[in-house]
């Protein structure tokens, strides 16, 4: 964390939002698997969507900008993945049980309170990322709470949702999504506000995580897991960051978005609160040499101008790591498709526009500390794009921090992606009845709560080991050890689950959970030795049908066994005379390097020959 911020000073608060993906056999809504595959789509199909009222009978404000872009959403489905829920083509099936009772189960682990009924809601999304239009949600448990180093933090609310479609491409006026990841079950975990730094914050993100993999149903892997981060300071406004999901550095993000609002509270200090001009200025630009406004105005578009007062020397001061003040600007044509902004607070002899620029700030009376920005786009674009910088940049005078949504970037900065969502895109789901929750159903719940993985490392770390325990519980086939612990040496399991999986892993070899469960059975009925684990696993990923059998099958006769063994004793005569019985250990690892054979069939044989021997 920095030094260099007194957040407690600053008023900095912070929130978070935990997104976690349900490893259950279906999805939330109807009975499609939600183990997602790398495969090629089956089909696709493309829709438009539009805003509607939410339940107040107002309109959200972030619908309504999305609704307005007119973008054609273009969805690829999967057979294997998808059926018509997905296509909004058929209504919602019963919601799953085993998510239902996932959530629950990770209510009553944080002691929050559960909602008597269920009552599913749909949150209306235009962006396009549901084929419906919006997002079925439903409230499980209120008030809970976790435990931290730095204090108690309350878990204000936990809901149970569908996973939204994955974004595939996007351009101006068109958008890709796959349909496989629609529907899976996902947990949404929100705090208050009362975290007190960043440090604090990734204490808590990673605790959140630990409970909900506790309860054996969390997905793993990239882009199973995200966090929502809202962040404000006492002179800023509260943003939501969307989308993190590198919980180690989300300390990092918040971090910077702090220092990027206290940064453009500082640069509103320092400017006088004039006035942002703009115009259409297209009619200087008929003859320019500019390649990219040419091809704009060849093909009837148009160059809007904005005068901003006194940024000469400041579009290019850094607000948050290297992202500038030109870049929040920028950031807002954007999202009206424009590529960015041309301005004289850079290099403008590299753009052939000298001559323009002067022109037009001739037109627009520019003082010599003014900047003149450029946007050049089709006519509709580009004055609503010159709209939303100048809605932008007048707020850089005041100081003024808008509230709205951000997208994480991979240097821990943030970018615009739209205004913060309300309460009016929220409407009841009419296609699926109320589930009622019953008081025999919590107690049931109660009594069977999971251990947690911090109580599963604290009471391992004594008989495997701290290492390997610290190990074990960040390992993705913890459910492996989880199922046979009881049955099996932990040591030898917990060393097969986490170096002999993903060492075979690493060299190529993918051991499906289903198999390395019956190998594990057969170790836990003496049918293969601990030794012959990995043989097992190797033959399970290059295809056979039955490792166990076929291990058991390699393996060396009695008659061979001895065979061997009296062949090595003879090479080792005088080992044995010198040392005995104790010449053993030696002597096996020379037979079991010769033969195919369980240890303990080997080390009965050879046992029996040196006895003979020494006699």
């Amino acid at each position: 964390m920095s030094d260099n911020i007194k957040y407690e000073e600053l008023g900095f608060k912070c929130g978070i939002e935990i997104h976690q993906q349900l490893d259950t056999d279906r999805k939330l809504f109807c009975h499609c698997p939600v183990d997602l595959i790398d495969e090629n789509a089956d089909g696709k199909f493309s829709r438009y969507l539009n805003a509607v009222a939410g339940e107040s009978g107002e309109t959200d404000e972030a619908a309504e900008q999305a609704s307005a872009k007119n973008t054609e959403y273009i969805y690829k489905y999967y057979n294997r993945n998808n059926c018509l829920v997905e296509a909004d083509e058929e209504p919602p099936h019963e919601m799953s049980e085993e998510a239902l009772n996932t959530v629950l189960t990770f209510s009553r682990m944080v002691n929050a309170d559960i909602v008597p009924e269920i009552q599913i809601m749909r949150k209306l999304v235009v962006d396009g990322s549901n084929t419906s239009g919006f997002q079925r949600t439903a409230m499980v448990g209120l008030d809970g709470e976790i435990e931290t180093e730095s204090g108690k933090v309350k878990i204000e609310d936990i809901e149970l949702e569908e996973e939204s479609a994955g974004i595939h491409e996007r351009d101006s006026d068109r958008a890709v999504y796959d349909l496989n990841r629609l529907g899976v079950p996902l947990v949404e975990i929100g705090t208050d506000a009362s975290i007190k730094n960043p440090d604090h914050a990734r204490e808590v993100a990673m605790k959140l995580g630990m409970l909900l993999r506790s309860t054996g149903n969390a997905r793993r892997g990239l882009g199973t897991i995200r966090q929502d981060v809202n962040v404000s300071i006492e002179e800023g406004s509260r943003v939501e960051i969307k989308g993190f999901q590198d919980v180690k550095n989300i300390d990092k993000l918040i971090e910077l978005e702090v220092e990027r609002q206290k940064n453009l509270v500082e640069l509103g200090e320092q400017l006088d609160d004039e006035e942002v001009l703009g115009d259409n200025v297209t009619h200087l630009f008929d003859d320019t040499d500019n390649q990219i406004i040419s091809t704009v105005i060849e093909n009837d578009g148009a160059v809007y101008a904005l005068k901003l007062p006194g940024l000469t020397g400041k579009m290019k001061q850094e607000i948050s790591g290297d992202r500038y003040v030109a870049e929040e600007l920028v950031d807002y044509a954007k999202e009206q498709g424009v590529q960015g902004i041309l301005h004289t607070d850079e290099d403008i002899e590299k753009y052939d526009l000298v001559k323009e620029f002067e022109e037009v700030g001739e037109i627009m009376k520019k003082d010599e500390e003014d900047v003149i920005a450029l946007i050049a786009a089709p006519e509709k674009q580009a004055k609503a794009a010159a709209q939303r910088v100048k809605e932008r940049a007048e707020k850089l005078y005041t100081g003024e921090i808008p509230e709205e949504t951000r997208g994480a970037e991979q240097d821990f900065t943030t970018t615009y992606m739209r205004p913060l969502p309300g309460a009016a895109r929220m409407y009841p789901e009419t296609d699926i009845p109320p589930v009622r929750i019953t008081d025999e159903r919590i107690d049931e719940i109660d009594e069977n709560l999971p251990e947690t993985l911090e109580e599963k490392r604290d009471r391992l770390k004594e008989e495997i080991g701290e290492q390997l325990a610290d190990q074990l519980v960040n390992s993705r086939k913890i459910g492996l050890f989880n199922k046979f612990e009881d049955s099996v040496d932990r040591k030898d399991l917990a060393n097969y689950v986490v170096n002999t999986l993903p060492r075979l892993e690493s060299e190529g070899l993918q051991v499906e959970d289903s198999d390395a469960e019956k190998i594990i059975q057969a170790y836990s009925e003496e049918i293969i030795e601990k030794g012959q684990l990995e043989k097992a696993s190797k033959l399970a990923a290059e295809g056979s049908e039955n490792p166990v059998e076929e291990v058991l099958d390699s393996q060396a006769s009695d008659e061979e066994i001895e065979e061997v063994v009296r062949e090595v004793v003879e090479e080792n005569e005088e080992m044995i005379e010198e040392q005995g019985m104790r010449a053993q250990g030696a002597l096996m690892g020379e037979v079991l390097g010769k033969i195919d054979a369980e240890g303990s069939r080997v080390s009965d044989v050879l046992q029996g020959i040196l006895q003979e021997k020494v006699d």
